[in-house]
């Protein structure tokens, strides 16, 4: 057994608060525990609690654990606790190890008088209770919690709190993305943005499917194919939605660059931790400095170069939400043709699983869908075929495989 880490801040008693502009920070005149109204007492995990010993699982995020816990500038950002309104949920969602097999992961923060992020979450987690056998956690990373979740509407939901980044470190929030995936503790995961949606019952498949690809041989995380084409070898191809990216020392592209709802198992959470840990400290990661990789998708995709991977999954969200009565119902090819495509990985254009709309943030118009969606005439009828590619629907990955048997990308 490896002697389990004692935190370098464990003795100023660093707390976390929101200050006027949201922001939150860290501070010492503060008594020490207090996290946010609704958090435990005591965490569920911290950099004494993360054991070496017993599974793969538990020494993988051990591993991962370790490059962040030996460090003080990264260490107090390894806490999580369990809201204490979600215990019996939380005794059904994670095994006696404290673990759960499979999840859907969200990270949010909401201000204290609420807004816009806070209901968008409440309808990703009520999408999920509607279409997904699976449970979904959420990390909070503001002070005050989502007032819109409850633990008694959504059964399989887990709310935990985590501190947020001191705005010293001048990292974008959208890094709790990366923390999420190494605090929530669970074997299997996909990361959801508040501002998706689920569609339908098919998506599951994703999560069982993250299990088949990414295996102690394949330890990365594994990213939707996006609507962008950023490679700048394509640079006067004149094809598909281009805009490139570079950053100092970027390694070449191994794949086409992906949007950033990685999904994972605990093989992961060394890559997530190591690259996680040189943004935080602002140093380079094989070669490549990490200061100047402004986001969470910008850093995932270096890193997965860097690091010579080379699995995809298809695109399994679009824009928006409209799809559904445009595209999905009355099985209309979606614009524009070939679908993104571009010169080197799709000249065909991106396969698509019309399973989620994303970066849709009126609630309102989420409500509609939701409404549509329940519609007892689609309800009882046989679902549309919720794979496109080429002019052509399919109903299943295996039908689009079979057909286009060369794809650079999986579901």
């Amino acid at each position: 057994m490896i002697k389990a880490f004692r935190p370098a801040w464990a003795a100023l008693g660093l707390l976390c608060f929101t200050n006027e502009a949201g922001a939150t920070s860290l501070r010492r005149d503060v008594k020490a525990g207090s996290l946010c109204e609704f958090a435990e007492k005591e965490p569920l995990l911290s950099c004494k609690k993360v054991a070496a010993g017993g599974s793969s699982w538990n020494a993988n995020l051990h591993e991962a654990w370790h490059q962040l816990c030996q460090d003080s500038q990264t260490s107090p950002y390894m806490e999580v606790f369990l809201d204490k309104r979600f215990k019996e949920n939380y005794h059904h969602v994670y095994k006696s190890d404290g673990w759960a097999d499979s999840a859907w992961v969200n990270y949010v923060a909401v201000k204290k008088s609420g807004g816009v992020f806070g209901k968008l979450t409440e309808r990703l987690v009520e999408s999920i209770h509607r279409f997904s056998q699976h449970p979904i956690i959420v990390v909070n990373f503001g002070q005050e919690a989502p007032e819109e979740l409850s633990p008694r509407r959504f059964p399989r939901l887990v709310l935990l709190h985590a501190r947020g980044f001191d705005p010293a470190l001048r990292l974008s929030f959208n890094f709790n993305k990366l923390r999420a995936i190494l605090l929530a503790q669970a074997k299997v995961g996909a990361s959801l943005d508040s501002d998706m949606l689920l569609v339908g019952p098919q998506a599951d498949q994703l999560l069982n499917r993250t299990a088949e690809e990414i295996t102690e041989k394949y330890r990365f995380p594994m990213m939707p194919t996006h609507f962008l084409d950023r490679d700048l070898r394509d640079k006067n191809s004149g094809k598909g939605n281009f805009l490139p990216y570079s950053c100092k020392n970027c390694p070449e592209p191994t794949m086409r660059w992906g949007q950033a709802q990685p999904t994972w198992t605990h093989w992961s959470f060394p890559f997530v931790s190591r690259w996680l840990t040189a943004k935080m400290k602002g140093r380079s990661q094989n070669g490549v400095p990490t200061d100047d990789i402004a986001e969470d998708e910008d850093l995932l995709n270096v890193a997965l170069w860097s690091e010579g991977a080379t699995k995809s999954w298809c695109a399994f969200q679009t824009g928006g939400i409209n799809f559904l009565w445009e595209n999905l119902y009355p099985q209309h090819p979606p614009g524009p043709y070939p679908y993104y495509e571009d010169p080197r990985y799709f000249p065909a254009g991106i396969p698509v699983a019309f399973w989620f709309g994303h970066a849709e943030k009126d609630p309102a118009h989420i409500d509609n869908a939701l409404t549509f969606l329940s519609d007892s005439s689609r309800i009882n009828t046989q679902p549309p075929k919720p794979f496109y590619h080429n002019m052509t629907f399919f109903a299943s990955f295996k039908e689009l495989k079979q057909a286009y048997p060369d794809l650079k990308c999986t579901l």
